[in-house]
């Protein structure tokens, strides 16, 4: 008897222990979601992106196990987008009136910098392909683009004056097409993006493919304007939409969204990964923690 009176005050030591813990685990100061871009050297050689923990952890869910390409590349490129969104809608000071001169390089480059640096600060690594291909530029084929270097009168009034792209209405209906994220909703918010299509030529030098590709990145720079106005509501749509125009096994111009059976991964908004995140975080840093109250309750109990 007096034994078992001895473990149970240990055993109630024991929780008291770990009650005060979990107590000063879950008050500790929530950390802010962005973290500053990489590299910060020069303007020059920086990419603003908006980097969040969802970020991180979105694209360690598609990306970090194995890289496939249906899987991965649609969710990365939506989270790359929407840390983009704000850089990219952005309109610089006109610094020439020279209507020849050649467009701005994108930002794909050092922004993938950026992005690399940032998830190797939090241990999300993306398997590479091989050593000479990366998984963002190479493997996925994702290009950050400015607004001010593109020509989509469809979509955007790019009108000096304005430190913003202004949507046209055709960009604003995005917002009610865009809504759902099942096959439905995706399948309307593709064909709603069918009216950001460049007509014709953009100049009278492109040639037919020239003009397509720029029809493509004025359509997703639609879906960045939509990840500017709300992350949260509209990443998962644009995730299933950037599936269905980047990586479908379908020709181009029969673009087509994957059914709701498939079940393939879309970027989630931040409250479900963030549910997600609370209700694993605290059994991963303490794993014994589990063994240690099923002993508690069979003493006390039983």
């Amino acid at each position: 008897m007096k034994g078992s009176l001895t473990l149970l005050v240990i055993l109630c030591s024991l929780f008291c222990l770990f009650t005060t813990a979990l107590t000063n685990l879950l008050v500790e100061p929530v950390q802010p979601n962005t973290v500053p871009a990489f590299p910060v050297e020069t303007e020059a050689q920086s990419c603003r992106l908006d980097l969040s923990e969802e970020l991180f952890g979105g694209v360690n869910e598609a990306c970090g196990r194995n890289l496939d390409r249906s899987r991965c590349c649609p969710v990365l490129a939506a989270w790359l987008f929407a840390a983009h969104a704000r850089s990219a809608l952005q309109l610089p000071a006109p610094e020439s009136s020279d209507p020849d001169q050649p467009m701005k390089p994108d930002d794909s480059q050092k922004c993938v910098n950026t992005l690399q640096s940032a998830l190797l600060t939090k241990h999300v690594k993306i398997p590479q392909p091989n050593s000479s291909c990366d998984a963002i530029l190479c493997f996925c084929g994702i290009r950050l683009h400015q607004i001010s270097s593109l020509s989509c009168p469809a979509a955007f009034n790019v009108s000096s004056g304005f430190r913003n792209a202004t949507p046209t209405a055709a960009v604003k209906n995005l917002e009610k097409e865009c809504r759902n994220s099942s096959y439905s909703g995706c399948t309307r918010c593709l064909g709603a993006l069918q009216k950001l299509k460049v007509k014709g030529g953009y100049k009278k030098t492109t040639t037919e493919r020239a003009s397509k590709m720029m029809s493509r990145d004025c359509q997703l720079m639609g879906l960045t304007w939509l990840l500017a106005r709300n992350k949260t509501a509209y990443i998962p749509t644009v995730s299933a939409v950037l599936r269905a125009i980047m990586y479908s096994p379908h020709p181009p111009h029969l673009n087509k969204c994957s059914p709701d059976q498939e079940n393939m991964p879309l970027a989630v908004d931040s409250l479900q990964f963030q549910k997600s995140l609370s209700s694993s975080s605290l059994f991963y840093r303490f794993p014994f923690l589990p063994l240690i109250f099923s002993f508690i309750f069979l003493f006390l109990f039983l």
